[in-house]
């Protein structure tokens, strides 16, 4: 399974914050305890009395580690089902084999394997402390990994640092991503399955959104505004890569859109870059918001698209940046009028070489 940046920061949190829970569980445990006592309490051949802090470390990696496989390997398949109580049943079962998988690891590692074997009657009281502080812990990072994909993870960090409490000025690149004929296809499919054509597209966009280091913005009805920021590492073919990439995705999967909707959906963008304004409003729901004739500009320029019998134009600022690579084709259209702006501007249609 490709590892993006989106799941290398979900796999760092989740073996980060094992590891200091179990480290902060060691210290308020046995942080004012003697080590004569713990070796008089327990018994010697457990590990708790060979270094109780490299042991809380040790069970952190590898607890953190085995529910990082479960992450990306169980729950994407797992979250796909309807069922909340089979949803919470499996994540439960997953961290219960999980914590004891590394309960027994441990312990091999640090008794051997001719010595192994738990004394419960002594582990007992530790087991029940650490088990109840251990789903407690497994709940909140949950809660924590689902707030950032459900918020997005550049919006959620954002809004948590604040960052955008006041207004700041950025340089983006924006993408309007919209279904071609979709009051149409609304029309005759009706409303409920048009409303699952759009999850099953949205769903498609997903691994290229990763792959391509963009961020959705919003969705708007059947339109995704799709977001980069600029700075010395951006690359602007992941930009026209991940547009023709979901093409490609689309027409791989037509015959299930056929067979499910009657009609293959395909979708029209644009793209425009340049300095725009971020903050974030509203007291009972705060949200970050884009302001700047980027937007406009960007929303204008794809509305475009069907009366230059194209599925992607872009602005004269994204084209200057992009001009030199050889794999696309760019078609000028010049002195365009365009709603909401006085000076007519040049676009370009791009397809790949």
């Amino acid at each position: 399974m490709y590892i993006n940046n989106y799941k290398a920061t979900e796999i760092a949190i989740i073996i980060c914050s094992w590891m200091l829970a179990l480290l902060l569980f060691a210290y308020l445990k046995f942080g004012d305890v003697n080590d004569a006592f713990l070796i008089q309490w327990y018994d010697k051949q457990l590990f708790f009395n060979r270094n109780i802090y490299s042991v809380a470390l040790a069970y952190g990696l590898l607890l953190g580690s085995l529910l990082s496989i479960i992450h990306l390997y169980v729950y994407p398949r797992i979250i796909q089902t309807p069922s909340f109580t089979k949803n919470i049943i499996a994540r439960s079962v997953s961290f219960l084999v999980c914590f004891k998988t590394a309960d027994i690891l441990i312990s091999l590692l640090y008794n051997g394997l001719n010595d192994f074997h738990l004394s419960y009657s002594n582990q007992n009281s530790i087991l029940r402390s650490l088990f109840l502080y251990a789903v407690i812990i497994n709940f909140l990072t949950d809660f924590f990994l689902l707030m950032r994909k459900n918020l997005g993870p550049d919006y959620f960090f954002n809004l948590i640092r604040g960052k955008y409490h006041r207004p700041r000025e950025e340089n983006r690149i924006f993408m309007f991503l919209d279904l071609a004929s979709s009051t149409t296809i609304a029309e005759r499919i009706g409303h409920i399955a048009y409303s699952s054509l759009l999850q099953d597209c949205f769903r498609e966009l997903t691994p290229l959104l990763l792959k391509n280091n963009a961020s959705i913005y919003q969705y708007v009805g059947d339109e995704a505004v799709i977001t980069w920021k600029i700075n010395k590492h951006t690359n602007r073919n992941q930009c026209l890569d991940l547009f023709f990439s979901f093409q490609k995705r689309l027409q791989q999967k037509k015959d299930y859109y056929s067979q499910t909707y009657h009609t293959v959906p395909f979708f029209r963008a644009s793209i425009n870059e340049g300095r725009i304004v971020m903050s974030t409003v509203g007291e009972l729901k705060t949200e970050i918001v884009y302001h700047g004739d980027v937007l406009n500009t960007a929303a204008r320029i794809q509305s475009l698209c069907k009366n230059y019998h194209t599925d992607l134009l872009i602005s004269e600022n994204f084209y200057q940046n992009i001009k030199e690579e050889k794999v696309y084709i760019f078609k000028c259209f010049n002195n365009i009028a365009i709603t909401g702006k006085d000076e007519k501007i040049n676009i370009y249609s791009v397809n790949r070489n």
